[in-house]
Order: structure tokens, then C-alpha cells, then sequence
């Protein structure tokens, strides 16, 4: 479901969704919360759902991104440092 695909109501319920308050989880109190917040009608229940999948897959995938980047800046800077022991014990 791409952005341009949607029609002007879904694009302003997807944004109003960033800006509801509510904490997004994948229950039906979060998703009755969001829909009252946004002001979405029940026969909207389903688009509004995707939208809050896609932003809690969305926060998961940067958290796991944030991680590999951590983890391999971690490798790297140990690397170095097994580098600058060995240079040492050689005497480069």
C-alpha cells in the first residue's frame, strides 16, 4: 500500500496516527484508542490497523538496525585495538 495509492482521507488518518498520543501496540484497546483519538469510523478499522502494524514493524526493524550498527562500530573499534596490540608485539 503505497502512499500515493491512498485516497486524502486514509493519507490524513495515517498522519494523525503519528500524532494521536497513544502508545501503539498490537491490541484492540490500542487500535479503538487510536480510532477515537484520529477520528476513523469503524469500516476504517481495518486500514487503521495496517497503519499501525507497519509503523510498529517499521520501529522493530530501526531498533534491530540500530543494534547491527552498535554491535559492528563495537567489532570495529575492537579490531583496532587486537590491530594496535599486534603492532606492538611486533614492534611495527
Amino acid at each position: 500500500m503505497s502512499w500515493n495509492s491512498l485516497t486524502d482521507r486514509q493519507k490524513t488518518l495515517d498522519k494523525s496516527i503519528e500524532r494521536c498520543g497513544v502508545k501503539l501496540d498490537n491490541t484492540e484497546v490500542c487500535l479503538r484508542n487510536v480510532m477515537n483519538a484520529i477520528g476513523a469510523k469503524d469500516d476504517e478499522a481495518g486500514f487503521v490497523r495496517k497503519r499501525i502494524e507497519i509503523r510498529l514493524r517499521t520501529a522493530a526493524l530501526l531498533g534491530n538496525t540500530d543494534s547491527f550498527i552498535s554491535n559492528t562500530e563495537r567489532m570495529l573499534d575492537q579490531f583496532e585495538k587486537d590491530e594496535e596490540e599486534w603492532r606492538k608485539k611486533l614492534g611495527f
